[in-house]
């Protein structure tokens, strides 16, 4: 219309002049308009404390917008922002504040904590949840905290810092030194480790150990039925769940970390020396009623290292490396506008082993990407991968070579320089390598779409990919000799060993879809929310291996093998699954909470009639600190109690595919007609139609409090779990004469109990002194209720009734201490005398045997775990700290880890502990007297093998420095600096003398944990 006005010229000219006026009113109406959008973005700075100490990582974020930006090391923060708008500044612990910009450019504001963290958003299954409304069991831990960690693996970095996680580390080998998860303890005879959701995606315990701490925002722990039964079938065992960062609206946000540590053995067991050995040796062989083996003579020469060939005294683990180094570097960045949003990180991890040429390198990368594609519609693009190296010498599994070799069998080196046979030889580089390397890519694709004509209601599309590929190659090319030396002191040179190679790959594909359709409204009073999901998920795998020895060249491929004695194998398969899942949340007044959830599952490991399953849980909470009659008492700020109960299933087999269908396997050769083999196949697992999964009854009662102006928490639960069609054989009540291997049936029944307790507190001085303590406790106890055992089986021995993995055993009573004492006794095997073991006659028969076995101790898993985290902040100053520890626990030590001269004369070099044996000079011993090989039983399993394995250990410690602001202003570019030294494994209190309390082999064959400690700095960009 402007148009037409400005083009009309048979206008009068005080019509044009009234035009041109409007005209340009309109212009200036614009221009300001324009001026107040464009200039009313303020730059606006400021700084985040909590009393007199900064806070970090405070997300300021534009109200109604995607506009955001964090605090950095010392709290300051700048963020464009409408004068007329305002910011909301929240943080994990403290209450959200939100602040009108007006005409300000410089904001400082101090932010209160919270004793709950009740305005937490907390990531659960297919969703997020503010954490109030939770009616479910769930624990949270924080980025920061783990974080502080110097552990590679992050599987070792959860126990002890929330309720409800037990785990056990066997191993401290760089790449393979991650912790047995649990959550709640044992509840099966079967596979009882969690699931892991990485971003909403099930993914492999791999996935999740070697994820770089960096890229973390938050962990949840899922363990009651209603905030794990969305994941039916395979959320029996409970869930873990981590969200990677995520970018925001702001500048570019850059992060290096940078450290470097050293690592030595926590706890290895001292060997004898070769004095020792042959003192104790010629005492075995006199208890023996045999001459002794050493002179007086010899045993000195031992003594005096005058003859080191002849008569050598080898430390084995000396050759072990003392102080390998780790190394661990982090970059990442974030950002975006209001259309996309960034965040990306690499990490590079270095970490040598205590074996020589030992070494695991690992790269991770990860870039997320949000793409704001309309008002209503976003788009996620994730990509990560990670690289992992394994070197190793070819004899990698060294521990048994170093326990069971006696010292004064060879020297590490003769004088010479040559080497003798044995371990020192074992461990000699140039003979050959085993090495693995795996790859691995993940990606995920998310479409959310907000259905413009209904509030609330949106669509989210989702598709991942699953790669991995690894190379694993054992290559034994001996260039080394060895040597064996004459009485006169000459050396012969032994033919060198046959050189092998030993190659398998690995691979396997993972594609997952889902379809979400999500709907959340507010009615008044009333909020409800609702979720229904298909997903599908299919795993392609397979595997190759080959096998060629006789090398006559030092070139380490398969083509260059003799052609005699060759190998070769390979296997395929995939595994498919599919589930409709629905979910209802209803909240009355901010006060009671209703959940309910189901999942229908499907697995095609299962027959067609058997393949489905229905898992439902319902859940309910009461928040009784907003009724009135609370609303008064001044030590009470919040009391939610809840309870859930719901079915859920494990579907984890241990192995077996398709027990619906008949199994074979290959296994030898046929010969046919004149000389032609072939391979023979026999007959495997017999089929049976009506296998299915274990079924999980999960009940779940408990409360969350905050009191004393929310400087207290409280979070106690109870829970009980009752499984039910546990796999198992038949293959203890059905004689051995059947000739065939049964099939695998749900028989097996076990029940779980327990209970869990978290306190928190946390306060600000006036001094600037700010501090949290965080302790926590999960207490488990599993009882079986059928298994399969003959109704004929001494009922001191069944397992029915006692919680799993009870040994059975002979009851020790002390020691003999005289011949007297032996002829009284109840008659035992073998020739019994004064220093040997006394058993207990149970039966009360006049003899010990095996109907004299009772439980005779706990589990080597343990009962309790508990955990006590700290931090503390004074100006720039910052501690943190975590004792764990576990109780109810007994580990099983014998053999090689505590019987000297178990294989005889040539045996084990023995432990130093074991010189404390039974004498008449000595009759409060730690050990029976000594033989070569007892005919007796002295070796038998009993309770004086039985180890108390509980244990406290100072898990990670951290001490860091902010420098603070004022010396970085001067940089454009340095926004915060870090300085900090950590360590984990710090010291361990146990009653175990030897060994390290999470040991899981009896015999001492494993590779020890490494204490690290780190000095490390974090700048940001």
């Amino acid at each position: 219309m402007k148009s037409c006005l400005l083009n009309r010229k048979s206008q009068s000219s005080s019509q044009h002049r009234d035009t041109t006026y409007i005209q340009r009113l309109n212009l200036v109406i614009l221009f300001l308009l324009t001026s107040s959008f464009l200039f009313a973005q303020t730059i606006v700075t400021g700084k985040v404390a909590s009393g007199d100490t900064a806070l970090s990582g405070v997300t300021v974020q534009v109200k109604s917008t995607r506009t955001g930006t964090q605090t950095d090391a010392n709290g300051q923060f700048s963020i464009n922002a409408p004068s007329g708008g305002t910011l909301i500044f929240s943080y994990v612990g403290f209450t959200a504040q939100e602040v009108r910009v007006g005409n300000r450019t410089t904001i400082n504001i101090e932010l209160q904590p919270i004793g709950q963290q009740l305005d937490e958003v907390v990531v659960v299954g297919y969703g997020t949840q503010k954490k109030s409304n939770i009616s479910g069991s769930v624990s949270t831990i924080s980025a920061k905290q783990i974080a502080s960690s110097p552990s590679p693996n992050l599987s070792n970095s959860l126990v002890g810092r929330a309720t409800g996680i037990i785990a056990v580390q066997p191993s401290g080998a760089p790449g393979s030194d991650g912790s047995n998860i649990l959550i709640r303890g044992i509840g099966t005879t079967g596979d009882a480790s969690p699931i892991y959701v990485i971003d909403g995606i099930v993914r492999s315990p791999s996935d999740f150990a070697q994820l770089n701490a960096a890229e973390i925002e938050n962990f949840t722990v899922l363990k009651d039925a209603a905030s794990a039964a969305v994941f039916g079938v395979r959320g029996g065992n409970g869930v873990i769940l981590v969200t990677t960062k995520r970018g925001a609206t702001g500048k570019m946000q850059i992060s290096f970390n940078s450290s470097y540590g050293v690592q030595e053995r926590v706890r290895q067991a001292k060997l004898m020396n070769s004095f020792e050995f042959a003192s104790l040796f010629n005492e075995a062989l006199k208890n023996d009623g045999r001459p002794a083996q050493y002179t007086d003579a010899e045993i000195q020469k031992y003594k005096d290292h005058s003859d080191p060939d002849a008569y050598p005294d080898a430390d084995w683990h000396g050759l072990l490396k003392k102080n390998p180094m780790i190394t661990k570097h982090d970059l990442s960045a974030t950002g975006g506008n209001n259309k996309v949003r960034y965040a990306t990180s690499f990490s590079y991890l270095s970490q040598d082993g205590i074996i020589p040429t030992n070494n695991f390198k690992r790269y991770n990368f990860r870039s997320n990407i949000d793409a704001q594609v309309t008002s209503s519609t976003t788009f996620t693009f994730d990509l990560s991968g990670r690289n992992e190296v394994v070197k190793n010498i070819f004899n990698d599994n060294v521990w048994i070579v170093l326990n069971n070799t006696q010292p004064n069998k060879y020297p590490t080196r003769y004088s010479n320089g040559n080497y003798p046979g044995g371990p020192s030889y074992n461990l000699i580089p140039e003979n050959g390598y085993k090495n693995s390397q795996n790859n691995v890519f993940l990606g995920r694709l998310q479409l959310l779409q907000k259905i413009p004509f209904i509030d609330g209601l949106s669509v989210k599309l989702i598709g991942a990919y699953d790669g991995s590929f690894s190379d694993n190659k054992a290559w034994f090319y001996p260039v080394v000799p060895f040597y064996v030396r004459n009485p006169d002191g000459t050396y012969i040179k032994q033919p060198l060993p046959k050189s092998s190679l030993t190659q398998n790959n690995f691979k396997r594909n993972s594609i997952t879809l889902e379809s979400h359709l999500s709907y959340e409204k507010k009615l008044g009073s009333s909020n409800i929310s609702g979720l229904l999901l298909y997903t599908q998920t299919r795993d392609v795998f397979d595997g190759i291996s080959a096998y060629r020895e006789a090398y006559s060249v030092n070139i380490d491929q398969l083509n260059f093998g003799a052609s005699a004695n060759r190998n070769n194998g390979g296997f395929a398969g995939s595994s498919a699954r599919k589930g409709v899942v629905g979910r209802v949340n209803y909240t009355y007044n901010d006060k009671y909470i209703l959940e309910g959830s189901f999942r229908q599952d499907a697995s095609e490991q299962f027959a067609a009639d058997q393949r489905w399953g229905f898992f439902p849980s319902g859940s309910a909470a009461y928040i009784i600190s907003k009724e009135r009659f609370l609303q008064n008492v001044n030590w009470l700020s919040f009391l939610k109690l809840r309870a859930s109960y719901g079915i859920l299933g494990n579907d984890r087999l241990g192995g077996e595919r398709f027990l619906y269908l008949q199994s074979y396997n290959q296994s030898g050769v046929g010969v046919f007609g004149n000389g032609n083999v072939q391979p023979a196949i026999i007959e495997g697992r017999l089929p049976t139609s009506n296998v299915t999964w274990e079924t999980v009854r999960k009940l779940d009662i408990g409360f969350d409090a905050t009191l004393f102006n929310n400087k207290l928490t409280a979070s106690v639960d109870y829970f009980f779990d009752k499984r039910s069609d546990i796999l198992g054989r038949r293959s203890n009540s059905i004689p051995v004469i059947a000739g065939f291997n049964l099939p695998v049936e749900n028989f097996a029944k076990v029940n779980n109990k327990g209970i869990e307790v978290a306190l928190g507190h946390q306060n600000t001085l006036s001094n600037g002194f700010k501090y949290s303590i965080n302790a926590n406790i999960t207490h488990t106890k599993s009882k079986i209720i059928f298994i399969d055992e003959p109704a004929s089986l001494n009922p001191n021995i069944k397992l029915t009734g006692l919680p799993i993995g009870t040994p059975i055993g002979l009851q020790a009573v002390g020691l003999f201490q005289n011949q007297g004492e032996v002829d009284k006794a109840p008659r035992q095997r073998g020739n019994m005398g004064p220093g040997d073991i006394r058993m207990k006659d149970v039966n009360g028969d006049g003899q010990i045997n095996d109907d004299d076995r009772v439980p005779i101790g706990k589990s080597n898993i343990p009962e309790t775990i508990y955990g006590l985290n700290g931090l503390v902040n004074y100006k720039n100053f910052e501690l943190s700290f975590l004792f764990q520890g576990a109780e109810g626990v007994n580990q099983y030590i014998a053999g090689d880890a505590a019987w000297p001269f178990i294989a005889g004369p040539g045996g084990i070099s023995g432990l130093q502990t074991t010189l404390d044996v039974w004498r008449p000079d000595n009759p409060n011993a730690s050990n029976p007297r000594v033989f070569v090989n007892p005919n007796n039983l002295n070796h038998a399993f009993s309770s004086f093998w039985l180890e108390d394995a509980s244990y406290l250990r100072l898990r990670n410690v951290e001490i860091a420095y902010y420098f603070p602001k004022a010396l970085l202003q001067k940089s454009k570019i340095v926004q915060g600096l870090r300085f900090y030294v950590n360590a984990n494994n710090v010291f361990t209190w146990t009653k175990m003398q030897n060994w390290d309390p999470e040991i899981q082999n009896a015999g001492g064959a494993y590779y020890p944990q490494l204490r690290i400690t780190n000095v490390g700095i974090n700048v940001q960009f």
